[in-house]
């Protein structure tokens, strides 16, 4: 039997550990979204990629669509009121605890913007429709609060950060989606992890 020390517990082996769990449960999510749309849709996987506008214009419109969000979400976290209502949730208390290196928020990042968006918005959408696949997309981040006003507000802002991702699919195409909630998730990331330290360092 294996012998636990304090070192399992580090910072740095939890860093990668996150770094890992990224990865196993992004593979499950393309797994999951692939059989989907083999079984429930009338298309093929390769249509999943290739259809929507060109390229070039969907990333364009998910890196707007991206910074636009990643903005406000920025703003949002700098009110006292919800900042402490949003320590209270499981995903941030980890993030508070391992302030995660830059390369590691990109890269937790894109695998989340390439894997959930192929899952809820390729597979997912078309089979339910936007406002359920919405739905289920907050839960499944643990983000449905609603038991105070600061709870019930970024529940109600993950909502609809879940429906702009969503249009982008729906106008434009899975790289508009993709590109959106990459860029999302890399400015939140960075921003909450520069408080984090800031935090640190001053109680320190």
């Amino acid at each position: 039997m294996r012998k636990f020390s304090k070192e399992d517990d580090s910072p740095a082996k939890k860093k990668l550990n996150i770094t890992k769990l990224s990865l196993i449960s992004g593979g499950i999510w393309m797994v999951l979204g692939g059989l989907i749309i083999h079984f429930g849709q009338d298309r093929s996987l390769l249509e999943a990629f290739t259809d929507g506008v060109p390229v070039w214009f969907q990333l364009a419109t998910g890196t707007g669509f991206g910074i636009l969000f990643g903005v406000m979400g920025v703003q949002l976290m700098k009110d006292p009121t919800l900042k402490e209502a949003l320590s209270e949730y499981e995903i941030i208390k980890t993030l508070n605890e391992l302030k995660l290196g830059r390369g590691q928020q990109i890269s937790v990042s894109a695998v989340a913007g390439i894997t959930e968006e192929f899952l809820f918005r390729a597979a997912i959408q078309p089979v339910i429709g936007i406002w359920l696949t919405s739905l289920i997309f907050v839960g499944v981040h643990g983000y449905i609060k609603i038991t105070t006003v600061p709870k019930f507000l970024f529940t109600l802002f993950t909502f609809l950060l879940s429906m702009m991702l969503g249009y982008l699919y729906m106008s434009f195409g899975i790289y508009s989606a993709i590109m959106a909630h990459f860029i999302y998730d890399a400015i939140v990331l960075w921003k909450h992890t520069e408080e984090a330290k800031k935090e640190t360092t001053e109680a320190d």
